[in-house]
């Protein structure tokens, strides 16, 4: 009997130990090669005349670490019009406070990189193939370090 008590004593203590020992910082994974790391530091958009997306973007660090990029749209319903009956409105399935859904998602190359001692700036153009007045929308760089994680704008909108 003192033996089994023993055994389950020590059972006891060893789930407690390996439990503790699994505790920890919480978290993505962050690599912790700094020289090879990239991170955007602004971007803005503008519409052109034709409904195209003008995007410059600014990047610091390792910018030559950068495998692709990614564009992220979301098309905005216009407003509704209330001078129409509502069974002839259209409901709005996008809106500037809601959450961020993208609808389109394109591979893109930048059409001119230049580089200064303030990172290296990107110039796309985009032209998506839902049209509307306004797109919320982010752009996504993928590192070639699979390990590494995406590195996103923060969510804008263009008019």
């Amino acid at each position: 009997m003192g033996n089994d008590i023993m055994k389950s004593l020590l059972m006891v203590m060893l789930i407690l130990i390996f439990s503790l020992a699994s505790c920890g910082k919480k978290g993505d994974p962050v690599p912790q090669d700094q020289k090879n790391q990239f991170s955007w530091e602004e971007s803005r958009a503008v519409m052109t005349p034709n409904g195209c997306l003008a995007i410059a973007a600014l990047m610091s660090g390792a910018a030559q670490n950068v495998n692709s990029f990614s564009l992220e749209l979301e098309p905005l319903a216009p407003p509704a019009d209330s001078s129409l009956p509502p069974e002839l409105q259209t409901p709005q399935d996008t809106c500037e406070g809601c959450p961020f859904t993208p609808r389109e998602t394109a591979d893109i190359e930048p059409e001119e990189i230049t580089s200064n001692d303030r990172g290296t700036r990107y110039s796309f153009t985009y032209c998506p193939e839902t049209k509307a007045a306004s797109y919320r929308w982010r752009l996504v760089a993928k590192s070639v370090f699979l390990a590494y994680p995406y590195q996103i704008t923060p969510v804008q909108t263009a008019r």
